[in-house]
Parts: C-alpha cells; sequence; structure tokens
C-alpha cells in the first residue's frame, strides 16, 4: 500500500494519514494484520463519511474501465493479491486533506477504485496548509 510505505514522508511533511474503509472493525484489524499496516482506520459500514464527504456510488462501467483492469493486472503482475472486497464493491473513493480547522482543503473525488493521486502529488499540496490556502480542490 503506497501510503502505509510513504507514512514517514507525510509525517515529515505535516500530514497525518488515517483510512476509511467500508469493513468492520475486525475486518480492518485482519486487513492491516495481513498488509502490515500501522496507519489508523476508521470503520464506516453505514456509509456516513462517505456521503457526509459527498462520496458517490459508481456504475458497472467504472468499475470494469480499461484504467482500474489495468492496475489490478499490474499489481498482480507484481505477485500482489487483490483480495476479496468488503462492503459495497461499487463505493466509490476519495482523497481529502483536512486542515486542522476541519476544513477540507483539498478533494479527490475517484472516478473509479483504481483512480487516485500520486504520492508526489499530494504532498506537494503542503504548500497549500503553509500558504493557508482555503481553496477546494476537486478532480
Amino acid at each position: 500500500m503506497q501510503l502505509h510505505r510513504s507514512k514517514a514522508k507525510f509525517e515529515g511533511n505535516g500530514f497525518q494519514i488515517i483510512l476509511v474503509g467500508l469493513g468492520t472493525f475486525d475486518q480492518a484489524e485482519a486487513f492491516k494484520k495481513r498488509f502490515s499496516i500501522s496507519l489508523p482506520i476508521i470503520c464506516d459500514p453505514e456509509k456516513k463519511l462517505y456521503r457526509t464527504y459527498g462520496l458517490g456510488r459508481g456504475s458497472v462501467a467504472s468499475i470494469i474501465s480499461p484504467a482500474f483492469l489495468f492496475k489490478g493486472l499490474k499489481t498482480l503482475s507484481r505477485g500482489h493479491s487483490l483480495g476479496s472486497p468488503q462492503g459495497d464493491i461499487m463505493q466509490m473513493p476519495g482523497v481529502f486533506l483536512i486542515g486542522t480547522s476541519g476544513n477540507i482543503r483539498y478533494a479527490h473525488y475517484s472516478k473509479d477504485p483504481s483512480d487516485n493521486p500520486s504520492i508526489d502529488d499530494l504532498l506537494a499540496l503542503k504548500d497549500v496548509f503553509q500558504e493557508n490556502v482555503s481553496q477546494v480542490s476537486q478532480e
């Protein structure tokens, strides 16, 4: 998991990573153990946070898009397994950077389950926080 491998970089730039997942507490603990992840996970099987942050459900086309299938094959080719999905497989993910005041400073609404900003792009956003800009970026 890219975020976990980059945890020190994020923390060194003043970010704290918190994952949100659709699974239960037991499923989150099993996920953390399986992938040796030390990041905190908020369990949201009822999708309250997903709705609060405006993350919708995808279409069948979004979960079988060429980009998503390509990334899945690329993951498999590196020897990683995809695992079985937990919760609503149509729920689209997102990435949010939230300031200490609780305001969303950056929002990325994924077009498919594999659509995530790069680690470098997220780390470059540290300037958004340092310059005290309150504009939300949506892609």
